[in-house]
């Protein structure tokens, strides 16, 4: 089952910010832009532009993370960059519902739903299941950091305390309790423990007070839900949870703004069509155009107050692969480089913590 995942720009930074969906399987259709202003609120002003000498941190990451494919080629590409004297670690914030089939999808229910209903599918079979086991274990083995993005990828911007409980509770059950769940098949244990998951990103952005309070209940450090102005540094909240929000780039001709992620640019460079395909003009535009955001972004940042790069990814090559090579080609030129950290989101959070003198702010 193909579903969106809906992500939003801040109204009030541009006109031209218009609302971005993200999606987790293989294709999307083209559908109403949202608006959810709440995922922006606790965004810090621009940093100045001081040069410091703090380090560079560069946080890449993937959400829904179903594909056993890309499970294989992101972990292939992250060695080869370690191997090459340029350290690289991913985030994945992962959907557990991937983790039972539809066979035995009456293990979940999500807040205000019928039992057994997923909005992005369940796992495609059993022996998927043993295969994103091994793929989930062998990107932890390897210095990568797993983070949650719900169970069942609903909006939780309207639910209470109560309900977002339930769907933690729930993304903790299908996950931690795999083999549980599916006793006829043998599963190789996780080489982690629920309280090792301390990020989130909500589907669609779907943020409120409740969802930082339920955060702090289950011992998580920080969100990645919201989208950044150009240069913002995280913010801690009332609960100790760390805002970590994804980056504003300006991409093609027009430098038009967008969230750095591959969904949105997409949207962005051809309505949600696949118009581009690999050894064409157009490919190569769209590719360039990417990358040189990318790249003018990390620079101004670099050069500049050094506020985080984070850019998020999904597991869908949308137009023939072309954002998720110039992710590569971006990692390839700035992982390596002086004070630069291309690392997990979990690892900057130490970082911060390790620094951090200001009050805490107060949830909007």
């Amino acid at each position: 089952m193909n579903q969106i995942y809906k992500y939003s720009f801040v109204s009030v930074v541009c006109a031209a910010l218009v609302a971005s969906a993200v999606f987790s399987g293989e294709s999307i259709p083209t559908s109403k832009i949202q608006i959810n202003n709440k995922a922006a609120t606790l965004l810090a002003s621009p940093a100045a532009k001081d040069k410091i000498s703090k380090p560079q941190f560069v946080l890449l990451s993937f959400d829904g993370s179903k594909s056993i494919k890309m499970w294989q080629d992101t972990r292939g590409f992250a060695k080869e960059m370690n191997a090459k004297g340029k350290p690289l670690h991913f985030t994945y914030f992962i959907n557990s519902i991937y983790f039972i089939t539809k066979e035995n999808a009456d293990l979940y229910k999500s807040p205000r739903e019928k039992v057994g209903v997923s909005r992005i599918g369940f796992a495609d079979s059993k022996e998927d299941i043993v295969e994103r086991i091994k793929q989930v274990s062998g990107a932890i083995e390897e210095g990568n950091e797993i983070g949650s993005h719900s169970a069942g990828h609903f909006n939780g911007s309207e639910w209470n305390y109560e309900e977002w409980q339930q769907e933690f509770i729930s993304f903790e059950n299908l996950l931690f309790g795999a083999q549980k769940n599916n006793p006829d098949i043998a599963l190789q244990p996780l080489p982690i423990i629920p309280r090792d998951v301390v990020g989130f990103r909500a589907p669609e952005l779907g943020v409120n007070n409740d969802l930082y309070k339920t955060l702090q209940k289950f011992n998580f450090l920080y969100d990645a839900s919201g989208v950044a102005l150009p240069g913002a540094q995280p913010k801690k909240d009332e609960y100790g949870i760390w805002h970590i929000p994804l980056n504003t780039i300006h991409i093609g001709k027009d430098n038009s703004p967008a969230v750095a992620m591959d969904y949105s640019l997409w949207m962005h460079q051809s309505q949600g069509q696949e118009t581009a395909h690999k050894g064409t003009l157009l490919w190569d535009e769209y590719f360039n155009e990417v990358e040189k955001a990318y790249m003018e972004d990390f620079n101004e940042n670099y050069k500049g107050g050094r506020g985080p790069i984070v850019i998020g990814h999904h597991f869908s090559l949308w137009n023939d692969g072309v954002y998720w090579e110039a992710m590569k080609s971006f990692a390839e030129e700035v992982c390596g480089m002086k004070d630069v950290r291309c690392t997990t989101f979990r690892e900057y959070v130490s970082y911060l913590n390790s620094i951090n003198t200001e009050p805490l702010v107060k949830n909007q």
